[in-house]
């Protein structure tokens, strides 16, 4: 099951790369599908409670990067955009810091 999320997870990232390099009209409905499917997908697909840090880390980073990749590449995205990352950023980012390692 977990390589079937793996699987769905790099379809849903090549996808969304592929939109935004297009360099053609993005839907703003794509970007607020793909972040947070990608955040979910990552967290079920790479994600482990036994390193929750690292787990964290990698869905702030991944969000935070295709964000800004989003907003440098799209000539609209809307309001709605921080509607949906901000929470991704601010969970993750204080599970990362209240989780990080001495």
């Amino acid at each position: 099951m977990r390589d079937k999320i793996r699987l769905a997870f790099f379809i849903v990232l090549i996808v969304y790369i592929a939109i935004l390099s297009s360099g053609s009209y993005v839907s703003v409905y794509a970007t607020y599908f793909s972040i947070p499917a990608l955040a979910i997908l990552g967290l079920l697909g790479f994600g482990s409670f036994k390193n929750i840090h690292s787990t964290a880390s990698m869905i702030f980073w991944l969000s935070l990067i295709l964000t800004v990749a989003t907003v440098a590449t799209v000539s609209y995205v809307g309001v709605y955009l921080v509607y949906i990352v901000v929470p991704i950023l601010i969970i993750s980012g204080f599970i990362m810091l209240i989780t990080k390692e001495q």
